[in-house]
């Protein structure tokens, strides 16, 4: 519409309220570019416990990139953890692709390998996160990780690559009770976890109501 009133209009107060709007929406997209570019993160760790069946997601959202929120939040607040649980039995590998056609020819193909979480024993999907994005069909990744959760620890209980050594190129800290949770090595353990820090919640609120 600015563009539109650009060509046609002669009167220089529309011209400018006009010319003001466009530069207004090339700057936000610009600042929005801008954030993305610095803090965007190259990768969201996710965590299998196959001693527990339980699977973490460290998962980071940018921006608020073409949401109304965007209006209320401070734009400075580059972007928002969120760290999820889920139950291995309610998740299911879902391949998708994107395909762009080329102005000499063809298309250009990628493929994303997401994960869908359903509610128990139902196809109902409640939650979904990415896994890998690749330029070719390929999901070895995902038959891979299959198997990790199905073998035995017997084949499987040993440390290949300490987290602690590996350096990520985002910082991520894990909340101490998602940490424990997610290192538990039986489900007993992981059930004594939970209820210690059920137990810390309820003395809060508890406190809480006592200095109300």
């Amino acid at each position: 519409m600015g563009v539109f009133v650009i060509i046609t209009e002669i009167d220089g107060r529309i011209l400018t309220i006009s010319v003001s709007l466009l530069l207004l929406f090339v700057a936000y997209f610009l600042f929005q570019f801008l954030l993305n570019t610095l803090f965007a993160p190259e990768d969201c760790p996710i965590r299998f416990n196959r001693k527990t069946g339980k699977v973490y997601v460290y998962e980071h959202f940018i921006l608020y990139f073409g949401a109304w929120i965007i209006l209320i939040r401070s734009p400075f607040r580059a972007k928002e953890i969120t760290v999820k649980e889920f139950n291995w039995a309610d998740i299911q590998g879902c391949m998708t692709s994107v395909s762009v056609p080329l102005a000499s020819g063809g298309m250009v193909r990628s493929y994303r390998l997401e994960c869908v979480v359903c509610e128990p024993n139902t196809t109902k999907v409640i939650d979904h996160f990415l896994l890998a994005a690749y330029s070719s069909l390929n999901y070895y990744e995902w038959m891979w990780i299959n198997s990790y959760m199905a073998f035995s620890d017997n084949n499987l209980d040993r440390e290949l690559m300490p987290e602690d050594e590996f350096t990520w190129p985002i910082k991520v800290n894990w909340p101490e009770e998602i940490d424990k949770k997610s290192k538990a090595s039986s489900l007993e353990e992981y059930q004594k976890i939970d209820a210690q820090y059920q137990k810390v919640e309820i003395n809060n609120i508890k406190n809480k109501g006592n200095e109300t």
